[in-house]
């Protein structure tokens, strides 16, 4: 096959239109994630009562099944007991995607509590902090350069698996970048785009990740 400029150039420029629908994607429930997940991972390393129970019977399944799998499972219901629309397969994306967020971001933020000795939290109790002084003044400030490789991994990835959105007919860069032709060249195209994306975000993640470890 004779390679075209031209084509790759129409290829690139379709799917450059639908980044912010990507970024959409994948950072949305990342945020949301964060926040999730992070009270995932108290729960269980505070041991709360029941709950802890829950959210590690939950994580322990929901880890063990592909994303696109539950992708397909998460569509189906809803095929099933709503009417299609646009608006609720972008929803159920942001929901699909969110859940396996939350999965990630939990692991990688107890992992990093975990790595913070327990003599700390001794200390601080010994000083009178409360659970929630120990936590913000002394804790979280160690727990999150421990954190942030973990979560760009997560990030990336989140920014990756958006191309999965294929199966439920959306547009996002993989899907935007077939519109002019669908074959290698499309495809070429949304790699490049992909990696561009990821290139930008890994380097500011990188320096923020420096940041935090000088203050650490």
């Amino acid at each position: 096959m004779k390679f075209s400029f031209e084509y790759l150039w129409k290829c690139l420029l379709s799917g450059v239109v639908y980044i912010p629908v990507t970024l959409r994607l994948a950072l949305i429930p990342l945020f949301i994630a964060l926040f999730l997940g992070t009270l995932i991972a108290l729960a269980r390393i505070f041991k709360v009562p029941v709950v802890e129970k829950v959210f590690k019977g939950f994580v322990a399944v929901y880890s063990g099944i592909p994303l696109m799998i539950t992708l397909l499972i998460f569509h189906l219901i809803y095929l099933s007991c709503f009417k299609p629309g646009k608006n609720g397969t972008m929803m159920l994306a942001y929901f699909t995607f969110t859940l396996s967020r939350t999965i990630l971001v939990s692991e990688s933020v107890r992992g990093a509590f975990l790595s913070i000795p327990k003599g700390q939290y001794e200390a601080a109790f010994s000083c009178g902090f409360s659970t929630f002084q120990t936590l913000r003044k002394i804790i979280i400030p160690q727990v999150i350069p421990v954190a942030l490789p973990n979560l760009t991994n997560n990030t990336l990835g989140a920014i990756k698996n958006t191309s999965i959105v294929l199966v439920l007919g959306l547009v996002d860069v993989l899907n935007g970048s077939t519109i002019p032709c669908a074959d290698t060249y499309s495809y070429v195209a949304a790699a490049i785009i992909y990696w561009a994306i990821n290139a930008v975000v890994e380097f500011f993640l990188v320096r923020l990740e420096k940041h935090f470890s000088k203050k650490r």
